[in-house]
């Protein structure tokens, strides 16, 4: 089985026989692929609250079967949905459980797990906890995980203003062939560029980013790159650039249900407006989001 994080879903693969007529192949869970093939759909059509139930059942259902691998998987499916329906808290529980579990087994968990889990502890705000198992990550071996930690470990070291190790993580993306990765090493050079003060390649660099990020369909990394070439605007002086680049990204936010994410950037936006449409766009998302 191969796992790859970027929120792509575990390839659950079926046992297969081989061809003599007289090998054997234990019986496929048909129950329990029908509810991972429903969650991987419902993921895929933008329904994460739909894919948080189905992975619900899967998870109970590799439960009942007593099955520490599908356990392992499930646990991590049913995270990842978490974390997209942007319930980082029920995610951190799930991570968490599932991690124990198969660690009372005996078990070792897989890297994708324990960066759900890191994950999950940066966007509730616990840098430290994050950080140290980003860290456990990027030793894993696993190179898929290991480099998505280090992007993660370049955010918090970044929200710690630790330029050098923001520097450090940025360089360590830099070679890579794969766009996801191409953007999450554009967007770590646009958060250094804008700690050495040199605003104009933070946002010319922060904007590549989320250029990257919407062909990879990763929308909620698009976003926050918007509001990086936003700041980066605003710190240059350009608040009319400023005020549309948080605009987009409030907005973006906002149609992915983040809503806190999406009434500061608005909030922003609103704050820096020169243009009455901008302000007035603004104010009307806000409006929309509640209290």
């Amino acid at each position: 089985m191969t796992r790859q994080f970027a929120w792509a879903l575990l390839c659950c693969l079926a046992a297969c026989g081989g061809a003599a007529a007289d090998t054997h192949s234990d019986p496929t869970d048909e129950t329990l692929q029908r509810q991972i093939n429903a969650g991987r759909l419902a993921l895929q059509l933008e329904r994460p609250e739909e894919a948080v139930a189905r992975y619900q059942d899967a998870l109970e259902r590799a439960q009942e079967r007593d099955d520490l691998a599908a356990i392992a998987d499930q646990g991590y499916n049913l995270a990842v949905a978490e974390l997209e329906a942007n319930h980082p808290d029920k995610a951190l529980e799930v991570a968490r459980s599932t991690d124990q579990e198969v660690k009372r087994r005996g078990g070792t968990p897989f890297a994708g797990l324990t960066l759900v889990e890191a994950t999950a502890l940066y966007r509730t705000g616990d840098l430290d906890a994050a950080d140290e198992l980003a860290k456990k990550v990027t030793a894993s071996g696993d190179s898929e995980a290991a480099a998505r930690a280090t992007f993660l470990g370049g955010l918090i070291a970044d929200d710690h203003g630790d330029e050098a190790g923001l520097a450090a993580a940025t360089q360590a993306l830099k070679a890579s062939t794969d766009p996801s990765l191409q953007a999450d090493a554009k967007e770590l050079e646009a958060r250094l560029s804008l700690r050495q003060k040199s605003f104009a390649a933070a946002q010319e660099d922060a904007e590549q980013a989320a250029e990257l990020r919407q062909k990879t369909l990763d929308y909620r990394g698009m976003a926050r790159a918007l509001a990086v070439a936003g700041e980066a605007a605003n710190d240059a002086g350009d608040a009319k650039a400023a005020s549309d680049l948080y605009l987009r990204a409030g907005r973006s936010a906002a149609a992915q249900g983040d809503v806190d994410l999406a009434r500061k950037w608005l909030e922003e936006s609103a704050r820096l407006a020169t243009a009455d449409s901008v302000r007035n766009e603004a104010n009307e998302l806000l409006k929309s989001l509640g209290s």
